[in-house]
């Protein structure tokens, strides 16, 4: 099953939980990649999907844009002098498809950052058809922001297979400790523990989202 990995904000932990996901499939046997199709700043995100993917693809292939200058995509194109075609996008997505069985696209930042004036994440996502998975840190502020990405994923017409929470680092507030349970309460969508590093096997709740029994 290909993908498409939001988050509620920048840094939520997008890329640790394709990285993550991509082990787990491939130590299934599956063949998959993990694609950052936009880059601002440094190239660490796709790296790490290059490296956490199938083997004999390039970073040019998951990593078809790469701007330099570490902000929003409209904002770092305007900066470079850089005109944005979807179409390199989407070519090189549908490339990817041929190559392996599953890909895992990850968006760059939260829902509705801007690609183009007029071009958002969320109309990546709509043109490249996928299934949608949200990725949330589990902190004070969460269910709001969960909530609004989900009435804007349900608005357009796209399918969210499930939220995964991921827990920041030395928090046991209440609200980090209450927010999977709220949410569960509020969403029509699986609310998902987080993946750990080296973990071989799904977490409860992971494998029926993905089909697996």
């Amino acid at each position: 099953m290909s993908l498409f990995v939001t988050g509620t904000d920048t840094g939520v932990g997008k890329t640790h939980t394709v990285a993550e996901l991509l082990r787990l499939r491939r130590a299934e046997g599956r063949r998959c990649a993990g694609m950052k199709p936009i880059c601002c700043g440094d190239r660490r995100d796709a790296e790490l999907l290059l490296g956490a993917g199938s083997e004999g693809l390039t970073i040019e292939e998951i990593n078809p844009v790469w701007l330099k200058t570490p902000a929003a995509p409209f904002t770092a194109a305007q900066a470079e002098g850089f005109q944005f075609q979807v179409e390199v996008i989407l070519r090189a997505f549908t490339a990817l498809q041929g190559r392996v069985e599953e890909v895992f696209v990850e968006g760059v930042g939260g829902w509705l950052v801007p690609i183009t004036a007029d071009f958002y994440v969320s109309d990546l996502a709509a043109a490249l058809g996928l299934p949608v998975l949200v990725v949330a840190r589990n902190k004070l502020g969460c269910i709001n922001h969960t909530l609004l990405t989900l009435e804007n994923i349900r608005q357009r017409g796209l399918e969210c297979l499930g939220v995964v929470l991921n827990e920041p680092e030395g928090s046991s507030d209440l609200a980090t400790r209450t927010n999977g349970d709220v949410l569960g309460k509020l969403c029509r969508v699986p609310i998902l523990t987080g993946l750990s590093k080296g973990m071989s096997a799904f977490p409860a709740g992971w494998g029926p989202v993905f089909g697996i029994t």
